[in-house]
């Protein structure tokens, strides 16, 4: 392999990698920080759907334990790399440090269910599994509230 194709290979990986990240811009206002924290709410909502989806098709004996890890462990890591973005973003004001806390409280609820989640599906231990189906489905709807609330 040439030097100048390598040398385009490594900055091709570098621009692709690169793409993946999403920079996290300031909130200077209430409501761009009211935006962010419901894109957030969303993404985690989606995770916490789609790890409650896959434990209902998990306890039904209808997918294999490692797919439904991976799925579980994709779940927890879309809602934690969403939850730690938002959490890098400053507040603007009084207002939104209560917004903070509301969203950070429920991102805590839902990156602890989904890690139970997962651990419980490494082990295929599918009782222990079918027990996180409710609290992921308590977190959905208060996530929903939320995004009723701000949205």
């Amino acid at each position: 392999m040439s030097r100048a194709l390598s040398v385009a290979a490594v900055a091709l990986v570098c621009l692709s990698g690169a793409a993946c990240v999403q920079p996290v811009g300031p909130a200077r206002t209430a409501e761009d920080y009211e935006d962010k924290a419901t894109d957030t709410a969303e993404t985690v909502l989606s995770s916490v759907r789609t790890a409650s989806l896959t434990i209902d098709v998990a306890v039904r004996d209808r997918a294999f334990p490692p797919y439904v890890s991976v799925v579980l462990s994709d779940a927890e890591e879309e809602a934690s790399g969403a939850a730690s973005t938002f959490g890098s973003v400053q507040p603007p004001g009084a207002s939104s440090d209560r917004l903070r806390s509301e969203l950070q409280g429920l991102l805590s609820q839902a990156d602890d269910a989904l890690s139970a989640a997962r651990i419980a599906a490494r082990r295929v231990d599918t009782d222990a599994l079918a027990e996180q189906g409710r609290p992921l489905d308590e977190i959905a709807t208060e996530l929903d509230r939320f995004l009723t609330d701000h949205g």
